[in-house]
């Protein structure tokens, strides 16, 4: 009977569109809670504190909910191909975010699925569906559990070449399920992620420094981003997929079958820097930005990103652009930004430029820090 329903959840799962399914037990995750301890002693998480809070009850599954048994993992591919690039001041965004926001997305299904199950087994079911947003280290999970394996970017690689691209979703649930094994995979010699990485984040194989990572740089870092890394950012204003990108189980990735996640429905692959630069409030920018997970920096740290970003492309036209948004700017740190992105344009247009900037600055520290840009 446990064996018969088993099966027909992972056949709803695929009805519903989830690619892979597989069954978790709710024991202690005994082998990744020192891994994941032993990456918070070292630093790597970098501010995220809601990373170091608990260690032990986010590697310990069976603390999550109340009654719970078994957890239904699963994942689905959120992979659309980027088009070329519409012009030098726009900026890249991260595969994952160019649609609708995943929470919402995947819960919403996860949802149909446990009514579906209760149909099945005529029952309400005690559980609840999450997807990266509660104290629980989701990875550790599903690699016991056969989701995939974990690369040596740290992601976790489905098998049958459905390589990274892939979210990750629960529903914990007091049905008594047996649990699946863990697969075997490996990159073997290939370490493509790491030399690829512009900042070297991935510091040794399955290990990512969050500090050097730009996806935590342009997404949860709350400051400045650092002068020495600005330049590695390349053209990305939010996230990034080099280390995906480069990965040989990624060279023919399945496009997603959800219409939520393609770029249509959210802010697509590019974003229109100089566009960004015209919001003024953190309403105008939620107003745009609600929906997707562009969200999640805010207003100021989605702009700081963008001018690190203009920055490196310098398109034509920016010092004059950038120079007025500074100008109106209340924000120090911003205007510091806006200082870093002129002088990287080395002309005399941007001299004269950087130089009314830090005749006007009032804030001590970042008038320090937009002297130190002057060549």
């Amino acid at each position: 009977m446990q064996s018969n329903l088993k099966q027909q959840i992972i056949e709803i799962a695929h009805e519903l569109g989830f690619q892979r399914t597989v069954i978790a037990g709710m024991q202690p995750l005994t082998h990744d809670s020192q891994r994941y301890k032993n990456w918070l002693q070292q630093g790597f998480a970098a501010d995220m504190e809601y990373l170091k809070r608990n260690p032990d009850i986010r590697t310990t599954p069976e603390q999550l909910f109340p009654q719970s048994l078994s957890a239904i993992v699963v994942s689905t591919s959120y992979y659309t191909p980027p088009p070329e690039c519409p012009g030098d001041h726009y900026g890249k965004v991260a595969n994952y975010a160019v649609g609708l926001d995943y929470h919402a997305v995947l819960r919403a299904r996860l949802r149909d699925l446990r009514s579906r199950i209760e149909a099945i087994v005529g029952r309400s079911l005690v559980g609840k569906a999450f997807t990266d947003d509660v104290a629980l280290y989701e990875q550790g999970l599903a690699l016991r559990h056969g989701l995939g394996f974990r690369g040596k970017n740290a992601l976790i690689i489905g098998p049958k070449l459905m390589g990274s691209y892939n979210f990750i979703a629960e529903l914990i649930t007091d049905l008594p399920l047996e649990p699946d094994e863990p697969y075997s995979g490996t990159c073997g010699q290939c370490f493509r992620c790491g030399a690829a990485c512009p900042t070297g984040a991935i510091v040794n194989a399955q290990t990512v420094d969050a500090r050097l990572c730009i996806s935590y740089l342009t997404i949860e870092n709350k400051h400045d981003i650092p002068v020495a890394l600005r330049p590695k950012l390349g053209s990305w204003v939010f996230g990034c997929d080099v280390c995906q990108d480069v990965c040989p189980y990624n060279q023919r990735p399945p496009e997603t079958t959800w219409s939520e996640f393609r770029p249509e429905l959210g802010v697509g692959h590019y974003i229109d820097l100089f566009g960004l630069l015209a919001i003024r409030t953190e309403e105008e920018f939620r107003a745009r930005f609600l929906p997707t997970p562009v969200r999640r920096p805010k207003r100021r740290g989605l702009l700081r990103n963008a001018l690190v970003v203009l920055g490196n492309q310098r398109p034509t036209g920016g010092v004059k652009r950038i120079l007025d948004f500074a100008t109106g700017e209340p924000d120090a740190m911003l205007r510091e930004h806006a200082a870093w992105a002129i002088s990287r344009y080395g002309c005399g247009e941007s001299k004269r430029s950087l130089e009314q900037l830090i005749s006007r600055e009032s804030d001590a520290q970042q008038r320090a820090q937009m002297l130190s840009h002057v060549s």
